[in-house]
This record gives C-alpha cells, sequence and structure tokens, in this order.
C-alpha cells in the first residue's frame, strides 16, 4: 500500500513522462498484487500430492501431455497434465481420474508442477467449438502425417509432449529448437501466408494487411493466448493501426505495448523464461536488422536472415547460458536453411488439413509435399547437431551466462549509433580484446578455464554391489557418478553415499550422473536428491520400466532439477576439469537391445590426468567408442567386472594403469577370472572395493595416488 500511496503522491507533480512511470507502477503492483492473491487459489497451490480421484475437463487433446482444469477441487485455473499412453482424451471432455499432483516451486515461489494421471475411470461431456475444433486438427492431423504427426502438432497446436527425445535433442544442440515451438516466427509466416492470399484474389493491399492481422489474434486466441504468439499478434495489429493511422512504428514502443497485453493477459508470464526469450530475440532481431539495413543501404533478403539469426542468437544467448546451460552458434547459418523450409511446410501443412474431408486426394498431394520438407528439417537438425559450434549442454547459472552477457554489451556497443562496418568490426576488435583479457585476468568460467588451485579427487564408495563413486573438482565442487542401490533393507544413498557428503563438508551436488535406469545405480539417487540441492540431472535417457528410476525422475522434477541426456558429444568445464560423454552416441544402433550397453561412458580429464568410467557397458558398446579415446590413466571397470565387459581392443586403446571395480558379495560371479586376466595381461594395477572398502584417487594433474584401505601407489600421469 505504501507504494500506491507513493506513486499516487508522485502523480501530483513532476512532467508527464514521470506522471506515466509512476502510474504504470502502481498499475503494475495492484497487478501483482491480484495475480499473488490469485495463485493461492491456484489448482497448483491446492491439488494433492498423494493419488486421488479427480474429475478434470481438458483444454488440450491427448494423447501425451496437456493442459487440463480440475473441477470441484475448489481451486481455478489451468495445469500441465501428463496422460497415460494408452489413453486418448479429446479436448473439452470431462474426465473421471486418478492422479497425483508432482509439485514444484516455480521463477519467485510460484506452486508450479505436473498432474500424472495413473488411470481414466470414464469420460463424458460435450465439448464446445473450440475445443471440437482443437481435436479435430489433431485427428486430421494424425490421419495425414503419419509418423511425422507429432512434428506436426508441435508445429501447428504448440504441444510437444509427443515428440522423440532424440528430436528434441537434435534440434536445441542445432540452435533450431524455436522452431518445435508455436512462437511469433509460425505466427508471422500465418500472417503473411493470409496477407499474400488476399492479395492474390485481387483485394486492396490494406485488406491483406488487415486480414493477416485478426488471422493472427484469432490463432493466438485459439492457442489460447500462450506469451510467444500472443506477443506476435498483436505486434501485427499495432503494425496495422499504425499503417492506417499512417504513423511510423518504433521498435521500442512496439515491444513494450506488446508486452503490456502480454502481462495483462498472464501476469506470471514475467516469470516464464519463454516469454523473456521471445521479447529478448525480438529485440535482437529489429536492432540488428535496423543497423544492418543503414549499414547496407542496397537490401538482400540473405543479408536480411543472416542478421536476424544472429541479433536473436546474441541477445537470447546469456539467457539460454543461464538458464538451459547450451548456446548454439551454428544455428545462426542453420536456420538461414531451416526458417526457409519452415515457411514452405507451413502452408503445405495447413492446405493438407483445409483439404482433408473435402477433396482428400489433393490434401494428400498437399500432405506429401510437406513431409518431404519435413523430412529435410529433421535432416538438418540431425546433420546440424554433430557440426562444431553445436550446442551442448553444460553449465548453467549465472556464472555461464557472464561471458555471453560480456558479448551482448561488445555487440551492441559495435553497431550503436550509425556505425560504419569499418567502425562496427574496429569496436569489435577493442571489445573482443578486453572480453580476452577479462577471461585471462577474471575467474570467469569461459569454455576451457584455468585450471583452479587444488587437487582433483575421485572416491569410489563402498555400496556392496552397485556403483557410486564422487568427484571433488578443484574448486570444491561435487559430481555424484551413480548412487549405489536401494531396497526396502538398504538405501545406499542414505547410508554412504550422503553420510560421505555431510562429512567431507559438501552444502551442493552441482552434478548428479546416472549411468543407466538399473537399480543397482540409481537406487540410492532418490537419497541424494532429498538432502541435497542438486544443480543437473544427467542420463542416457532410455525408457525403462525400474520404480526406482522412475522415482528419481519424479523426484528430481519436484525439486527443479534441470534434466540432460548424456549423448556422445556432451561436454562441459568446470574448475578446469573437462568432463566429456563418448557413449551412447546419436546413432548408436544398439540402442535399446541392453540397457547396460546404454549406459553413459564418461571421461573426465584434468591436466595430462584421464580417467574413464564405463559404467555397466559392455564388449558390444565398446567398439562405438573406441576411436573416440586415447591412453588413460584410471579406469573404472564396466559392468563390476563382467566376463562380457572391457574387452582386449578397449584395453589396447586406453592402457589404463590403474582400474577400479565397485563390487560386493553377488551371484553373478563378479569380478570374472577372464577379466581379471585382461586387465592383468595389460598391466593394470586392480582395486576393488568388495575388498579395499572406499578407493579413493587424488591428482594435481601429473601425478596422481590411488588408495584403498589395504594398499595405495602413485602413478605418472600419460599426457594425453
Amino acid at each position: 500500500m505504501w507504494l500506491l500511496a507513493l506513486g499516487a503522491g508522485a502523480l501530483l507533480r513532476g512532467d508527464l513522462r514521470r506522471r506515466a512511470c509512476c502510474a504504470a507502477a502502481a498499475v503494475g503492483v495492484l497487478l501483482g498484487a491480484v495475480a499473488a492473491h490469485r495463485a493461492r487459489g491456484s489448482c497448483a497451490q491446492r491439488l494433492p500430492v498423494e493419488s486421488a480421484e479427480l474429475t478434470l475437463r481438458s483444454v488440450d487433446p491427448g494423447p501425451g501431455s496437456g493442459r487440463v482444469a480440475a473441477l470441484g477441487a475448489g481451486c481455478h485455473g489451468v495445469v500441465q497434465a501428463r496422460w497415460p499412453r494408452r489413453d486418448t482424451v479429446a479436448a473439452g471432455t470431462v474426465a473421471r481420474v486418478t492422479a497425483r499432483w508432482e509439485a514444484r516451486r516455480g521463477p519467485l515461489g510460484r506452486a508450479d508442477g505436473t498432474l500424472v494421471v495413473g488411470r481414466v475411470h470414464s469420460t463424458s461431456g460435450r465439448p464446445g467449438l473450440v475445443a471440437r475444433s482443437r481435436s479435430a486438427m489433431r485427428d486430421a492431423i494424425v490421419a495425414r502425417f503419419g509418423s511425422h504427426a507429432p512434428l506436426v502438432v508441435a508445429l501447428v497446436m504448440g504441444q510437444r509432449g509427443g515428440l522423440d527425445g532424440e528430436l528434441r535433442r537434435d534440434f536445441a544442440a542445432a540452435g533450431l529448437v524455436h522452431l518445435l515451438v508455436i512462437s511469433g516466427f509460425h505466427v508471422g509466416l500465418l500472417a503473411g501466408w493470409v496477407a499474400l492470399g488476399v492479395g492474390v484474389i485481387g483485394l486492396p493491399r490494406r485488406w491483406g494487411a488487415r486480414a493477416g492481422a485478426l488471422a493472427a489474434l484469432g490463432y493466438a486466441a485459439w492457442l489460447g493466448w500462450p506469451a510467444p504468439a500472443t506477443r506476435a499478434a498483436v505486434l501485427m495489429a499495432v503494425l496495422l493501426i499504425g499503417r492506417w493511422r499512417q504513423r511510423q512504428w518504433r521498435p521500442d514502443g512496439t515491444i513494450g505495448s506488446s508486452a503490456i497485453v502480454v502481462m495483462l493477459l498472464d501476469p506470471w508470464a514475467i516469470t516464464r523464461i519463454g516469454a523473456w526469450l521471445s521479447f529478448v530475440a525480438l529485440g535482437g532481431v529489429l536492432l540488428a536488422t535496423r543497423w544492418t539495413r543503414m549499414a547496407w543501404p542496397r537490401r538482400h533478403p540473405i543479408i536480411d536472415l543472416l542478421s536476424a539469426s544472429l541479433g536473436a542468437t546474441v541477445a537470447t544467448a546469456p539467457l539460454a547460458a543461464a538458464f538451459f546451460g547450451q548456446v548454439a552458434l551454428v544455428g545462426v547459418v542453420l536456420n538461414l536453411v531451416a526458417m526457409p523450409l519452415t515457411a514452405l511446410a507451413v502452408p503445405a501443412i495447413g492446405l493438407a488439413l483445409a483439404a482433408h474431408r473435402a477433396v482428400p486426394a489433393m490434401a494428400s498431394a498437399y500432405a506429401a509435399a510437406a513431409d518431404w520438407l519435413l523430412d529435410r528439417l529433421v535432416a538438418l537438425g540431425q546433420w546440424g547437431s554433430d557440426l562444431p559450434g553445436a550446442g551442448v549442454a553444460g553449465p548453467d547459472g549465472l556464472m555461464a551466462a557472464l561471458p555471453w552477457l560480456g558479448l551482448l554489451l561488445v555487440c551492441v556497443v559495435a553497431i550503436r549509433g550509425r556505425a560504419t562496418p569499418r567502425e562496427a568490426l574496429r569496436r569489435l576488435g577493442w571489445g573482443g580484446a578486453v572480453l580476452a583479457w577479462a577471461a585471462l585476468l577474471a575467474p570467469l568460467r569461459l569454455g576451457a578455464a584455468r585450471p583452479a588451485a587444488g587437487e582433483l579427487q575421485v572416491t569410489f564408495l563402498d555400496v556392496g554391489q552397485g556403483d557410486a563413486a564422487v568427484i571433488r573438482t578443484p574448486g570444491g565442487r561435487w559430481i555424484v557418478v551413480d548412487a549405489g542401490p536401494a531396497d526396502a533393507r538398504w538405501d545406499a544413498g542414505a547410508r554412504v553415499v550422503v553420510p560421505f557428503l555431510r562429512r567431507a563438508g559438501a552444502r551442493r551436488v552441482d552434478l548428479l550422473v546416472l549411468s543407466h535406469a538399473h537399480r543397482d545405480h540409481v537406487g540410492g539417487a532418490e537419497a541424494v536428491l532429498d538432502a541435497f540441492p542438486v544443480g543437473a540431472l544427467l542420463e542416457p535417457g532410455e525408457p525403462f520400466e525400474e520404480a526406482a528410476y522412475r522415482r528419481v525422475l519424479e523426484r528430481a522434477a519436484q525439486r527443479g532439477v534441470r534434466w540432460h541426456v548424456g549423448v556422445t558429444g556432451a561436454r562441459w568445464t568446470i574448475d578446469g576439469v573437462t568432463f566429456r560423454v563418448v557413449h551412447p552416441g546419436r546413432r548408436w544402433t544398439g540402442r535399446g537391445i541392453d540397457l547396460n550397453d546404454d549406459s553413459v561412458v564418461l571421461e573426465v580429464r584434468w591436466g595430462e590426468f584421464v580417467a574413464l568410467f564405463a559404467g555397466d557397458a559392455g564388449e558390444r558398446a565398446e567398439p562405438s567408442y573406441l576411436t573416440a579415446l586415447g591412453p588413460v590413466d584410471l579406469l573404472k571397470v564396466g559392468h563390476h567386472g563382467s566376463r562380457t565387459a572391457t574387452g582386449e581392443a578397449l584395453l589396447a586403446r586406453i592402457r589404463p594403469e590403474a582400474a577400479v571395480v565397485s563390487l560386493g558379495r553377488n551371484r553373478y560371479g563378479h569380478p570374472a577370472p577372464e577379466t581379471m586376466a585382461r586387465l592383468a595381461a595389460a598391466r593394470t594395477r586392480v582395486w576393488r572395493t568388495d575388498r579395499e572398502g572406499p578407493v579413493t584417487m587424488t591428482t594435481d594433474g601429473r601425478t596422481f595416488t590411488v588408495r584403498g584401505e589395504r594398499t595405495h601407489a602413485t602413478f605418472d600421469a600419460a599426457d594425453p
């Protein structure tokens, strides 16, 4: 109330601009208070955590995920729900279900989460016109586009729940993930094609602009007013009004007015990274293209498209690094091909859906053309994800964003004013030099950071028949690789891993790596997630019907832990220690045959020292990553010393000086005599956790010492 009173007092004096700012602040505070009050009665705040019978009205058609409203639960608002794969629920349908609420905290402490539907008991009700149109649209997409249906649903309806995880990863790494969501680009495409169609039939140009703007607004309303689509639709309306009133539009005023409309429709949009990315990307596009058109008066479509792509990428890079730990610079170039492909595919999709029932033959022809374009788009994403400059998941947070924030600042300074291309290059050169010196003199974690003072320590814990290792970086950060087994009688996470971390003074786990979904590796992870804040979770993303694995993923979602898929090419650096995933590859042909062979194989490099964590990957998987490896100093032996792992070809390639076998009393015959013989033939000294207890390795990057309860030895690290 005091802020409102201050704003009212300021209105009594000052110029018009100051009064407008004070009035806007007062209205913002009022809207924020109303939004906070309504949030306390939202379904995200009040839904029961335990399984319960609920009545839901679906907003989006299933299967997969979509928005729902809970009826009779004493709350309001829509939440995101995940439906069982076997159940397809039409939009607008009332369903009686058994579900549980997976709660988590969003930005600014706002309640958030996912409603996991376990069983659908019955459905009823008569959907409204908009709901029926959404269901009919999805049915037509499934009928016409087959295997491409999930991609088309994402492009047209903004629902990504059915998309293949591999496709998402490829598009994210290639910098094309914005094409998989309803963004301003899609809304602009719709408006542009509608305006072009009106012009083709001979109507005046002003009618085309009005029809395009109305189509954009109607489409945003049909989607449910998501922030990016709303922003684009409002921009279209503002441009139309400006042209009708013969006014020259200003980019900052246009972006500001669209932001106000978005916040009025949904005040909580300010907490969503998608809305921020949308507005920041638009600002980058406008700033870059305005300077390009000034510097090169003779406009060229390629130059316009390249400057727009570069502006959007650089502008959003700090946010992408801070929230996702991933910036894909290769997308600047790939978008030159991807965006025209999408611009051609979208109208083909629209015509195929429009003619679906009226003219089936014509619909099939348009669908075939769209399928061909989508094939090219998917191939481009797969190819681009393997190029140098593709985005690789790494550390996130403020420190990860600072270098990109510096680059953004340098670029803005370079083109400010009416700088000529030569002047812009001069400023970029000076700015690049300043950034380079800052990287050398300040403790910024830029790419391959300088080694921090201290030692790297790896402890292989004695968790019985299972795997659990704890890595302490030279800068005092903690990484956990697997967390041991857990069952009703004994939990290695609670009894071994968590106590070890607490005794060592850990307050946070920066990264939790789960090599694969078997219980002897993931069982204790739930206790780690409960005991410490965890920065990120990395695992191979291979679905497996294991209760412990599902509980870990659900607990990570509840805690708001960022999830990354461990695939070949993922690389990140923490305190100078480089972590690299060498298996499983995106093209790994053995995926799904044996879960052990799908394990994340992780290389850890510090100075001249190299360690390899092989998970449970066996001889079937080893040939797929041999060529990616060189000499290794320390090997975590694969699959607890099984006879089907750690083959001769692998040992001949990496020639480890020391190896650790993590195991306990078991009925499998681990470690196999054949494996121990191969290690002996390779002149590798072996430590076993069932005999030595916890085994600790420490290194300064030049030499390393391996110490168990009985024996220890020091080795020189082989320069890789």
